[in-house]
């Protein structure tokens, strides 16, 4: 009788890397708990080789990689459905090498934002950081265009190591060589590196990283409005955006969110970064506060320098996005336990509930309205108060991160899931389509993508490159 496949595996690594197990944990978004064959938690390179070239001597086997599995919101570790075997990458946690002087390093999926951001205190480098918990993967949420302070992390990464279905390991995009060369990630002929992002293509086992300059000076500038005055408060925002005056992301934390989070209640509030030569900063953050007394729309104006471990802002939100800025991810648990109520190893298992709708809209006054108003509707349907927060990626687009926090009950987890169905419709039917899916809503890949030969195409890809179907988790196939 042939071995299954978890001691075929057991009996050609070394170390403990296989485990028995039929469910996964609670996750925080009360989602189904899909059903698995077994957990791999390889220790090496070569572990997790073994486990994909062993994976094509068992057909029907499907391998669910995730880098830490700290994707909350939108699944956590699940997969999208049952029966495959988990293969988690925290054991591959190496940074490989960093070059402050060029700007870039070489992480593994293990490698945590945290862990990178505190090798690069006291250097001219610093790293595009996220607001989730510093235990996060860096290159995991890369792949998944999450988005940071200075702008959406794919445009961090400029090469990627790919494990392929078989077995077979390719570098794509720009890697250091033996004679120092631009860092630039699409070379010459077709641009493989995005080809990878938010696919089931293959395991991505290191990345290359951009590295950011540390600016001369940083300040963050902070006010308030209320809703009433939303429409002239994001059209001045927009020009603001769109002529430089801001740094980075802009952020707005509406009345929820900040309740959420632990901002000021009632009111919106904005923090927008200004840094880079220390007069220009000066003269920004003057002009910035001018033109907040003469509007008419924003209050409480204030302004803060910013220097690694110097955060001087008034509340948790403030603290932790004034860190951000300047690289420094120390802060992000706080906001992490006072949303959740604890720490980032027991978010999945503690009793308060966490989903995320992650829509891009533009940044026009007509389209926030438009989104409030839908978020209203959900509210009057279903009961669930959302939160939004607003990125402002460009002058143009918006990542509007809408979040919806529960008790875990049975009526409280249906009721989320029932507004975050009605989200994905109300908004997908004004054109507000998500740039990133959770676990129970990867059918709308189709509905969101605007052709089906597009779709078709990649699906053809998918199929001469794992014909096996080994890589599960497609989402966005």
């Amino acid at each position: 009788m042939k071995e299954d496949f978890l001691s075929y595996i057991e009996s050609r690594v070394d170390g403990e890397c296989v485990f028995r197990a039929k469910r996964l944990p609670d996750n925080v978004s009360a989602f189904r708990r899909r059903k698995i064959k077994g957990i791999f938690r390889p220790n090496s390179f070569i572990d997790l080789q073994q486990i994909v070239i062993g994976a094509n001597e068992f057909p029907g086997t499907r391998l669910h990689p995730v880098s830490v599995g700290y994707n909350w919101g939108l699944g956590s570790k699940e997969d999208l459905a049952d029966g495959s075997y988990l293969v988690e990458l925290q054991k591959l946690n190496t940074v490989r090498k960093i070059d402050t002087d060029q700007g870039w390093a070489i992480i593994e999926p293990g490698v945590t934002q945290g862990e990178l951001s505190e090798l690069l205190i006291g250097t001219p480098k610093m790293l595009n950081i996220t607001a989730s918990s510093a235990h996060s993967s860096f290159l995991g949420n890369s792949l998944d265009r999450g988005v940071g302070l200075r702008h959406q992390r794919t445009e961090d990464l400029v090469g990627i190591e790919v494990l392929l279905p078989t077995g077979k390991v390719i570098r794509v995009g720009w890697w250091p060589s033996h004679v120092e060369t631009p860092v630039y990630s699409h070379g010459v002929g077709p641009s493989l590196v995005q080809f990878f992002a938010q696919s089931s293509f293959g395991i991505i086992t290191a990345g290359v990283i951009k590295l950011h300059n540390r600016p001369e000076s940083t300040n963050v500038v902070r006010f308030n409005f209320s809703r009433k005055l939303l429409s002239p408060a994001i059209q001045l925002l927009k020009k603001w955006v769109a002529n430089g005056l801001s740094s980075g992301v802009l952020k707005i934390y509406d009345t929820t969110a900040n309740s959420t989070y632990g901002g000021s209640d009632g009111l919106y509030t904005v923090h927008l970064c200004v840094d880079g030569l220390s007069d220009d900063v000066v003269q920004r953050v003057s002009l910035i506060k001018r033109l907040c007394e003469s509007s008419q729309v924003f209050t409480n104006v204030t302004s803060n320098p910013v220097t690694e471990g110097n955060y001087p802002g008034p509340d948790v939100i403030a603290n932790l996005v004034e860190a951000a800025h300047v690289g420094d991810t120390s802060l992000n648990d706080t906001l992490l336990r006072k949303t959740l109520g604890a720490g980032h190893t027991k978010i999945d298992a503690g009793g308060n509930g966490w989903i995320f709708f992650l829509p891009l809209i533009p940044f026009t006054s007509d389209a926030l309205e438009m989104a409030y108003q839908l978020i209203d509707e959900v509210h009057k349907d279903t009961g669930i108060l959302c939160g939004a927060t607003i990125n402002a990626l460009s002058g143009d687009v918006i990542d509007l991160v809408v979040s919806i926090a529960f008790k875990i009950t049975e009526k409280e987890s249906a009721d989320a899931l029932a507004a975050l169905n009605k989200l994905h419709e109300k908004f997908t039917a004004k054109g507000f389509i998500p740039y990133r899916l959770g676990v129970e809503h990867a059918k709308w890949a189709s509905l969101v993508t605007p052709g089906e030969g597009e779709r078709c195409f990649v699906r053809e890809l998918k199929q001469f490159i794992d014909p096996n179907n080994i890589i599960s988790n497609d989402r966005y196939l």
